[in-house]
Parts: C-alpha cells; structure tokens; sequence
C-alpha cells in the first residue's frame, strides 16, 4: 500500500542515487553530490512554494513527490515524482506508484491549497509516462519543440496538464 509522509535527511542519499541512475530522463544535467543534496534539504525546508512528500509502498521508502514552483497568485504548480530506480523500470509498479502520487498531489493541490491547474512536463521519449498521465485524466496542452538534448539528440517537452474541474472526471 501506498502512503506518504515527510522527507527526512535519511532518504537523501536514496534520492540523490535514484535521480543520478536517471539523470537521462530527468531535466536534471548534472551528477548531484552529498554537499547538492544536503543545500536541498535545507531549500526545501523553508521553501513555501514547494510542497514535498516521501512516498512508501509497506513502510519502505521508494521515493518522493510534490508540487513544486507553487503559485498562489495564479492557482497553479507543477508535479514532480522520482521513483526508486528499480520500480521504475518496471511498467506495472511504476504505472501503480504514479497513478497513487497523481491522486494523492491533486487532492491535496485542488482541495488543501485551492489551486486550479496542475501541470507536468515531460521529455517526448518518455511514452509510458504520458500514457499515465492521460489515462489519469491529464491532457497534453503544449509541446516544446526540441527542448532538451539527451541521449545525443533533441527532444521536444510536452506539458500535460489538469484542472480542478477535470479531477476525478473521466472521458
């Protein structure tokens, strides 16, 4: 069972290994380091305009998620998710995991905060994270066209995104 709670300094050595493994999927370029990871932490803390969570399938941490670049003024926030590296390699556990953080982030984003659009961007090459996200109810709203260079080429960014009063509708 999926649950959620608060990020704690013992998973950041789990979090900087999980998103260095990915790098090639993330918008992150840089190999991060224990001294990146520890600067973060402190960020996070502090930080009103992101709102993060640890993710736990039985008690075991597997990853965190969030709602991040929070915008009051204008009811918006992306989501970020990272999953442990070996979950997300495999289809049916990631699909389980991200579909539980989706539900999770817009119930507290629409509900708790009283945002009005979620959004996520994601690298053209990762299909079966788009799938996910549509299955869920979010809608493709823009592409960027060549956005990132990875794996030695460019790659168009897609925005996905979902309203408040989408939430929980299905098409």
């Amino acid at each position: 069972m999926i649950t959620f709670g608060n990020i704690k300094k013992e998973h950041l050595p789990f979090l900087k290994e999980w998103r260095n493994e990915q790098r090639d999927i993330l918008r992150q370029t840089k190999i991060l380091t224990d001294k990146d990871q520890a600067v973060w932490f402190k960020k996070i803390k502090k930080d009103k305009n992101q709102r993060l969570f640890a993710i736990f399938d039985d008690k075991k941490f597997i990853g965190y998620c969030g709602l991040v670049y929070v915008d009051f003024r204008h009811k918006r926030a992306e989501i970020s998710f990272l999953d442990n590296t070996n979950r997300a390699k495999k289809g049916d556990l990631y699909k389980q995991d991200f579909l539980a953080v989706l539900d999770m982030l817009c119930r507290y984003g629409f509900k708790n905060l009283g945002l009005n659009k979620l959004f996520v961007e994601t690298i053209s090459f990762r299909k079966g994270h788009m799938e996910i996200l549509e299955e869920f109810g979010f809608k493709k709203e823009a592409v960027l066209k060549k956005q990132y260079f990875k794996k030695g080429k460019f790659y168009d960014s897609l925005i996905h995104s979902i309203f408040k009063k989408n939430y929980g509708v299905k098409k």
